[in-house]
């Protein structure tokens, strides 16, 4: 039964990977999108962008322009994907960060109602399943992932490494200091607060304009700064949006719940495997981003995915209620 159990958080954690990597790629066909739909205005012939470009250009024009030819106006359906996980656009319609939404609004005299249409999306998410964003959708999950090795690696050969901690309240101050240098410098400074932003940016730069900008850097120095000084705090104590969404995942309706009372004495195996150093087993996720790491090392399957307790006590009311009627009677 328990090898069943193991299966199935397998297959969670597989796709887990597949959600991350398929974020990646999309960020990484949006700006191909549109550096095709440039050439399409452009040149309008494979052949004359492989002699442009080369032909592993001129092969990624051909096989954007198979898809794109089935809709009425391959440029503008190419160009309905756009922007950055700041903010951008699916098949026409807006979606946003929650962090940037709630600058925008603070910062904006006028804002316009699709945007912020758009904006609620991520907010319903939030309201299922908390702080999900991070361990699903981030593409830094897999950056950092790659970090870890790498220092992994370091340390083995007998390189030197720091690993300092940083205090929990860190990523409040990041958080109200970000809103308040965008509400006098714009909404840019958050591309030098928020690596992931930083991350499909310059995705979009390099692939169309074949450049990159100063965000390069700053990407770069987070990574360095995750091998050989603050490993894994970023996620856990600097991130502005982490710390968001863990305020708002306070009250999303599903979250991991830990059978304390038949967990094995002593046994400290959700700690051990959690990425931001939460303790599962004591029910201390106030910023759990349901990674299911937990829920996969647990031995004894006392991990599970349910219904938030406030929601669970709400709902329980008028049945406990019945109860004592019928007891008084």
């Amino acid at each position: 039964m328990r090898k069943l159990k193991t299966k199935k958080i397998s297959k969670i954690q597989i796709a887990r990977m597949l959600a991350l990597i398929s974020v990646i790629l999309f960020f990484i066909f949006v700006p191909l999108s549109n550096w095709y739909a440039n050439n399409k205005a452009a040149y309008n012939h494979a052949h004359l962008v492989e002699l442009a470009e080369g032909p592993t250009m001129g092969f990624i024009y051909k096989s954007l322009d198979l898809l794109y030819t089935q809709f009425k106006d391959p440029v503008t359906a190419a160009t309905s994907n756009n922007g950055s996980l700041w903010a951008y656009t699916v098949m026409g319609i807006p979606i946003s960060d929650p962090l940037g939404l709630i600058a925008e609004l603070l910062n904006s005299v006028k804002f316009p109602l699709k945007y912020l249409i758009g904006g609620l999306i991520p907010f319903l998410v939030i309201l299922l399943l908390g702080r999900f964003f991070c361990a699903w959708l981030c593409p830094m999950t897999v950056l950092f992932g790659i970090t870890k090795r790498i220092r992994s690696l370091m340390t083995k050969i007998g390189i030197p490494l720091m690993g300092l901690k940083l205090e929990l309240r860190t990523r409040v101050v990041v958080f109200w200091g970000g809103m308040l240098l965008s509400h006098f410098f714009g909404a840019w400074v958050w591309h030098f607060v928020l690596p992931y932003i930083s991350f499909t940016h310059e995705a979009f730069s390099i692939i169309v304009f074949s450049s990159f900008t100063a965000g390069i850097y700053f990407l770069i120095a987070f990574l360095v700064l995750d091998i050989g000084l603050i490993p894994g705090e970023y996620c856990r104590s600097i991130c502005p949006t982490g710390f968001l969404l863990s305020y708002l995942g306070q009250y999303s309706v599903f979250k991991l719940k830990a059978d304390r009372p038949n967990c094995p004495k002593g046994c400290l195996i959700c700690f051990d495997v959690c990425p931001i150093g939460l303790y599962p087993k004591m029910d201390k996720l106030y910023s759990c981003h349901l990674c299911m790491k937990c829920v996969d090392a647990c031995p004894s399957q006392h991990i599970a995915l349910g219904l938030n307790p406030t929601y669970e006590r709400f709902f329980a009311k008028p049945q406990t209620r019945l109860e004592e009627q019928n007891e008084m009677a």
